[in-house]
Order: C-alpha cells, then structure tokens, then sequence
C-alpha cells in the first residue's frame, strides 16, 4: 500500500511514473492510495500504508523530522538518483547532507539521495520582456531563500529541460532587468518603452528622409537660378538670329524684366556666388545686345 498524492496532483502524476518504471502499475499487487501530504504521513504512522511519497511543500523538515523520529520510519535514499535523472531529464537529484535535519542528533546520520522534478516557469514567445523581468524576480524572491534542499539562489536558473530558455530570460540571467527598468519606475519605464518600439521604426524611415531635405533644398534654390539661365539662353539666341532693331529693344526689355527680378529676388548666402555669377551672365548678354545695336548704328551712318 503505497501514498502517491491526490487525484490530479503532480505528486500522484510523478510518482505513477516512477512505480512504472521499477515494474509496479495499477491493478497489480500494490494499492495506491490518493493521500498526500499531513494525510499521507498520519496514515504512514498509523500502518495503513507501507510507503508514502511526498513532494513539494508537503516536505518540510519538520514533518520530516517527526517521521524519523518514530521507530520503524525511515527516508528512503535513491541510490540509482543518477540512473532516474538520465532517464528522466525534469528530474534533478537533491542531497540530503548528514546532519542538516538535525545537526544536535545528526539527523539523517548518513547522506540521503532524493529526486525530485524541475519546475518550470513556460509563457508564449509574445510575452513583454517586462513581465518576463517580473515574473523571474518575483520566483526568485519566492524560491531563491535557502533551505533543506536548495542552496541559497540556486532557484530559479536558467537550466534548460523541455523548453528552451527565452532570450529575454538569457539577458536577465546575465545583466538584470534592462536599463529603462533600473533606472526609472516601473509604469515610467514601461511608457518609454512602448514609445520606443513605436519610435524606433519612425526614425528608420526619418532619418534616410532628414538627409535628402538639405538636397531637396539645394535643388529648389538651383532650379530657381536655372530658370534665369534658360531665360539669358534663350534671349542670346534670339539675338542672334534676328537682327532688326524693334526685336533687339524687345530683347533688351526682357533683359531689363528679368534683372528688376533678380534685385528682388531672395537669395540664401550659401549660394551667393552663384547668385552673382548670374548677375555678371545677365551683364555679359546685355553687353552683347549693345554690342550688336551699336554695329546697327554704325551700318546705318
């Protein structure tokens, strides 16, 4: 008659599996009983049962120490500890040390080999590296205070058996919560970080379009002088081809149009000297104008 835990409970599930493997099942000559716990160790006292397996909390060191105390009660020790964890990677083997029950009577009087499972804290991959920075430290606060079968912070770790440890997990395990979370309280950090993931892709696409703007300038300040310059070209064309004195005067009127606008004309002084390269281009047609209007004189003396 063997104590394996309630119905549903991990300990009933953990304990059918190991009876499993040593060739005891259900239905056979043993008799499962579904006690755990305070229930499981009255009826250990009481003879209803032969063997009683406890797990978790139900194994503090005081109900541990009033079984031993009791003749005819003893804790079982795995000698095959190393054989069970291979065979069943959640499992991890605990020492019980001579002495750390009771060091006055030496209770256990010789080191005691237990197994027991691994918990693990599992969450979706979507889960804000934030909470996932909360929930490790609120388990370590929980669980990383020594006791009879744990070292002091050896839980939680980050020890890998059915799932793999989340890279938000890693980076905690390595250097803490982040720095937005150290240094700013916790509703503060959260908002900053939030405005950061949405900011982040915005500055991707800002920053390349920031730099084609002094281009873009640069460009709508050129055009601007270029209209002038196709003007000039087209008036030293027409000069050229027309020789009659009433088109030269209409030409000199659109040179003297466009150089009242030039006098208007706001000018940023990064590209002053092209502005006054264009004044002397406007000066250097008009003089070709002259030039061609005084040989019209001279032909007609």
């Amino acid at each position: 008659r063997i104590a394996i835990g309630r119905v549903g409970s991990g300990t009933r599930e953990l304990a059918l599996k190991l009876l499993s493997a040593n060739g005891i099942d259900p239905g056979g000559d043993s008799t499962f009983l579904p006690l755990d716990g305070m229930d499981a160790a009255t009826a250990l006292v009481s003879g209803r049962v032969e063997a009683a397996m406890l797990s978790g909390d139900s194994t503090t060191r005081a109900l541990m120490l009033r079984l031993l105390d009791i003749p005819g009660i003893s804790v079982m020790s795995f000698d095959e500890a190393a054989a069970y964890t291979r065979l069943f990677p959640y499992l991890e083997d605990v020492d019980l040390p001579p002495g750390v029950l009771d060091l006055r009577r030496r209770q256990p009087r010789e080191t005691v080999h237990l197994i027991g499972p691994t918990v693990e804290l599992v969450a979706r991959d979507t889960l804000h590296p934030a909470l996932s920075d909360l929930l490790i430290e609120a388990a370590g606060e929980v669980n990383g205070a020594p006791g009879i079968l744990q070292r002091e912070g050896q839980f939680p770790s980050p020890a890998v058996h059915d799932f793999r440890v989340s890279e938000d997990a890693t980076r905690y395990y390595k250097s803490g919560k982040s720095f937005l979370y150290r240094a700013l309280p916790f509703w503060l950090a959260s908002v900053t970080d939030r405005l950061l993931v949405l900011l982040l892709p915005l500055a991707v696409l800002v920053i390349p379009a920031l730099r084609t703007i002094p281009a873009l300038y640069r460009w709508r300040v050129r055009s601007r002088i270029y209209r002038y310059y196709g003007a000039l070209i087209a008036i030293e064309r027409d000069a050229r081809m027309h020789t009659n004195e009433e088109q030269r005067r209409a030409l000199i009127e659109e040179l003297d149009e466009i150089e009242r606008s030039l006098n208007t004309l706001r000018m940023p002084l990064a590209f002053a000297d092209a502005f006054y390269v264009l004044r002397e281009h406007v000066g250097f047609v008009r003089m070709h104008l002259n030039a061609g209007e005084s040989q019209s004189h001279s032909s007609a003396v």
